[in-house]
């Protein structure tokens, strides 16, 4: 795992041991930043199940204003803080949430976040939080300041609940990745 581009590319990252964390291929963090091209600089990310915090670092080093990163492992949270720490990225622009992802979402939290919003979210394959994300999407639409949200899931998951936001969806080898934009940014294509 490695930084793919901006202030810190190149740099690799720590990786969790065990089959517990499934971190997002090089291949498809590259593919979900080109389509989020515009969208991250100056964000305020939320990288749900963070796991190493490999998307959130990411959005970091391409310009994000801040990140917080939530997961409900300690060890995950850990793994995302020496990864932080290993790329010199300012205290002040990353946060730490120790929560269960479902909860979290269901909270809405996520919809009283101040400033230009960007959600991603890699959670376990076939576990309920992408369908809770994929939920909010009209609710997140509607919300000022939001830029968009990529949620990761496995390719050969069943019917998703899109609820009724217009949520592209994009496969790359065994990954899906779910886009949703406000109107006007439409996905380019990569």
């Amino acid at each position: 795992m490695r930084v793919i581009a901006g202030q810190w590319k190149g740099r690799r990252l720590l990786g969790p041991s065990g089959k517990d964390v499934r971190p997002t291929t090089d291949r498809v963090k590259e593919a979900m930043f080109n389509l989020l091209a515009r969208t991250v600089s100056g964000s305020m990310v939320l990288d749900v199940c963070c796991g190493s915090g490999g998307l959130g670092i990411e959005a970091l080093s391409r310009g994000a204003e801040h990140a917080v990163f939530i997961d409900v492992s300690r060890a995950s949270l850990g793994l995302t803080r020496r990864n932080l720490e290993n790329c010199g990225a300012d205290r002040s622009r990353w946060t730490l949430v120790s929560r269960d992802a479902l909860t979290y979402l269901q909270s809405g939290v996520i919809l009283g976040e101040q400033g230009p919003l960007l959600l991603l979210c890699d959670p376990p394959y076939g576990s309920p939080v992408a369908d809770a994300c994929l939920g909010l999407g009209a609710e997140l639409l509607r919300r000022t300041g939001f830029r968009g949200a990529v949620v990761e899931m496995g390719a050969r998951a069943g019917a998703v609940a899109a609820g009724n936001a217009p949520w592209e969806f994009r496969r790359y080898g065994r990954t899906r990745l779910a886009i949703l934009r406000p109107k006007g940014q439409g996905v380019t294509h990569d």
